[in-house]
């Protein structure tokens, strides 16, 4: 079976998630935001970068930044928007889930609605190596709802090959699995959009 990550367009992603009843885009850019300015880390890795949503808002503080996708055609254009305007910057297509991450470790991690669509124990591990001790893993994961799709309705059909896939994790099940891999639970928040989504905000420490 294709991962249908390779099968949507990044034209038909952004705009679905930037449509004013979903606001997706709007929460992982301001959420990315947050954990840059929270942590000022010298190195962060942005797993699941799609075409570098929030990159215009990394500061230069931060000195080396690494976009990591599934989609080679999603690395391609974040590359073509980012190259160039942002100093110490690199892309890599990868499977976070079946292949170790071919860069060196970082002080960040953001990867922002993306454990949903991967296997916990090997993608959380694959991240344990690519992440230095005392270094931060911030996630954010949707919580499920008794009204409302997990894949929301809109005009961009293809966005609907997520159905069978999308696995909504316990917040429970996220930390006992990021902590088998390093990562002890620091914080955790959670957000809740106009549309009534919900969406938790853990963020892990590495250990050592």
């Amino acid at each position: 079976m294709t991962n249908p990550w390779l099968e949507i367009p990044l034209s038909d992603y952004e705009s679905h998630i930037s449509m004013p009843s979903i606001a997706q885009a709007q929460m992982i850019a301001a959420e990315f935001s947050d954990a840059l300015l929270r942590y000022s880390p010298e190195s962060v890795a942005v797993i699941g970068c799609a075409g570098g949503n929030g990159f215009d808002r990394i500061p230069a503080a931060t000195r080396r930044v690494v976009g990591v996708d599934i989609n080679p055609d999603y690395v391609a254009t974040a590359s073509t928007r980012y190259l160039g305007r942002i100093p110490g910057i690199e892309f890599h297509v990868a499977d976070i889930q079946s292949e170790a991450l071919p860069f060196a470790p970082v002080d960040l991690i953001y990867a922002a609605l993306v454990f949903e669509y991967v296997s916990l124990p090997e993608a959380l591990a694959n991240l344990s190596r690519v992440c230095r001790p005392g270094g931060r893993l911030v996630t954010l994961l949707q919580q499920p709802s008794a009204t409302m799709h997990a894949v929301s309705p809109s005009p961009y059909a293809s966005i609907q090959l997520l159905c069978p896939v999308m696995r909504l994790v316990p917040p429970a099940e996220m930390d006992a699995c990021a902590a088998s891999c390093g990562f002890q639970l620091e914080s955790s928040r959670s957000v809740v959009l106009e549309s009534g989504k919900e969406f938790i905000i853990p963020a892990y420490r590495k250990g050592g």
